[in-house]
């Protein structure tokens, strides 16, 4: 009788272990991740292979909200197609515009969204999308988009001859044939042509000459001051300072036309950065807004830019016995390399020329990085410059790719995005859309 109990007591522990492990088994099976995001993407499968997209996507979802498994980024480009292939697009762009924020985004994935802002005439948001893909990826195809349409240009006609640089307003002195007058970039009038001389603005004033005086001005042509030293030519204007010749001889002067230096100089130049080139004895030095000399007369030549200025982004362009080259604002040389012609700085890389004449670039650490090529051309500035080609004027790119085609008898410089470029002998603003 303890024989027949001892045994029916180790049958029901073997019993109960065994259903113990079975329901452990039951339990860890249903508890298995991988095993039950299968059986839903199992089931959204099928629907998809149905056609039934919007029964297939919210299986897709919830396999991936409810489980996290290694095939979680792959359910996520499951939904993403599922959503194309049933025609919501306006969903699918929404994740991959998500997918681009997060940094989830492969390269194809940028190039398509950026071709649908492209074709949808939205080279704004392109050029976005583009621009952070290529921060990720190396990608040929979205670098040949983002040049194609970085480039973008409006232009604005005018029945005008003459126009100078813009400057900091973006206003633009233009000559009417008897007048100076002051135009926006779009070409339209916003001080009357009515002087005998018109510097560019320099921050919110301009300095104009008006029934023989020089007189300082604001953007809506109202008087600030008034020349009462008898000035013969105001030559320069950057910030609270002008150059100015007096008796045949240069000096530095505040905008209000008082004397900070006088009348001491052969020439002076002064630019936007406030550094003024000044000239003695037939050599040119480098001194502050107030006077102060920051190198000796050092210089047999300088060479102004686009503004009739020295200095662009800290560098300037000058002239010794040995060649042209190029400076910084403490007036030290970049490097040992000399030119037989520059052009002036203008913010980005230098015009030069070799000993054929030709014209080419320098970033100012290589000799050249643009081969010199060109019947002419000047600095570059906005990662373009103007270059002659075959007689007619067009902007290439630092890929040495056209980037605006030579069909115009003159080009300027770009200014904060807008150029002045002339065609059929009248002057166009042209201004970079993006």
């Amino acid at each position: 009788m303890v024989k027949k109990k001892k045994r029916l007591l180790i049958f029901l522990t073997i019993l109960l272990t065994g259903a113990g492990w079975f329901s452990a088994a039951v339990v860890s099976v249903m508890n298995d991740p991988h095993r039950n995001q299968n059986i839903i993407l199992n089931q959204a499968e099928g629907f998809l292979e149905d056609e039934l997209y919007m029964r297939a996507i919210p299986k897709y979802q919830e396999a991936a909200d409810a489980y996290q498994t290694e095939k979680n980024p792959e359910i996520e480009k499951m939904i993403i197609a599922a959503y194309k292939q049933a025609g919501k697009l306006e969903e699918y762009y929404d994740l991959l515009e998500e997918r681009i924020e997060n940094k989830k985004a492969e390269a194809g994935e940028y190039m398509e969204l950026a071709k649908v802002y492209a074709d949808a005439g939205d080279a704004k948001n392109a050029l976005k999308i583009l621009k952070a893909g290529m921060r990720v990826y190396q990608d040929a195809g979205m670098e040949a988009l983002y040049e194609q349409l970085r480039y973008g240009i409006k232009t604005a006609e005018s029945n005008i001859e003459e126009m100078k640089q813009p400057q900091s307003n973006g206003y633009i002195p233009f000559f009417d044939g008897t007048k100076w007058g002051y135009a926006d970039t779009k070409a339209r009038l916003v001080l009357e042509a009515g002087y005998e001389e018109a510097l560019a603005f320099s921050e919110k004033y301009a300095v104009v000459k008006l029934d023989g005086i020089y007189t300082l001005i604001d953007g809506s042509g109202d008087w600030y001051a008034v020349d009462k030293l008898g000035l013969d030519k105001v030559t320069g204007h950057a910030g609270t300072r002008i150059t100015a010749e007096k008796n045949g001889q240069f000096g530095i002067y505040s905008n209000t036309f008082t004397e900070i230096t006088g009348a001491v100089y052969e020439d002076a130049i002064i630019s936007e950065n406030g550094l003024c080139f000044v000239k003695k004895h037939g050599k040119w030095g480098i001194a502050d807004g107030n006077g102060t000399m920051i190198t000796d007369f050092l210089y047999d030549e300088v060479v102004l830019n686009s503004h009739a200025e020295a200095f662009a982004s800290g560098r300037a362009v000058v002239r010794d016995q040995t060649g042209y080259f190029i400076i910084n604002e403490k007036g030290e040389a970049l490097n040992d390399f000399r030119y037989e012609n520059a052009k002036g700085a203008e913010g980005g890389w230098i015009a030069v020329t070799d000993k054929t004449g030709k014209w080419g670039f320098t970033d100012g650490i290589k000799e050249q990085v643009i081969p010199c090529q060109y019947e002419d051309a000047y600095s570059m500035s906005c990662e373009v410059a103007p270059v002659k080609y075959a007689g007619k004027w067009g902007y290439i790119s630092k890929k040495n790719e056209f980037a605006i085609n030579p069909e115009f008898e003159q080009a300027m410089p770009f200014f904060e995005g807008s150029a002045i470029v002339k065609k059929m002998g009248y002057c166009e603003i042209m201004t970079f859309l993006y």
